[in-house]
């Protein structure tokens, strides 16, 4: 199922495309969410950290609308290349 499609959102952001490290804001997020440290969740460079890095700095052109999808720490990503971020459970 599309994160978009999925009626329990649980909130939208939109992530610095000009950063350089964009998942680290993934990881901040889910910190936020958690009440957690950064630190005490899993590392994201595992996952998708090169993925972020290249769909903000070297994105398709805009009429593309390029997004990533993918799962961190139990939540559903979709990021748009313009950093548009939609979060939901992923077991939602």
């Amino acid at each position: 199922m599309n994160a978009t499609d999925n009626g329990d959102v649980i909130t939208r952001r939109t992530l610095d495309t000009d950063r350089e490290t964009p998942a680290t804001q993934v990881a901040e997020l889910v910190a936020e969410l958690e009440d957690r440290e950064v630190t005490d969740l899993s590392p994201i460079y595992y996952t998708v950290s090169e993925l972020l890095a290249d769909l903000f700095s070297s994105p398709p052109r805009a009429t593309a609308d390029a997004a990533l999808e993918f799962t961190y720490e139990g939540y559903q990503f979709r990021v748009r290349q313009d950093g548009t971020t939609t979060v939901t459970n992923a077991d939602g």
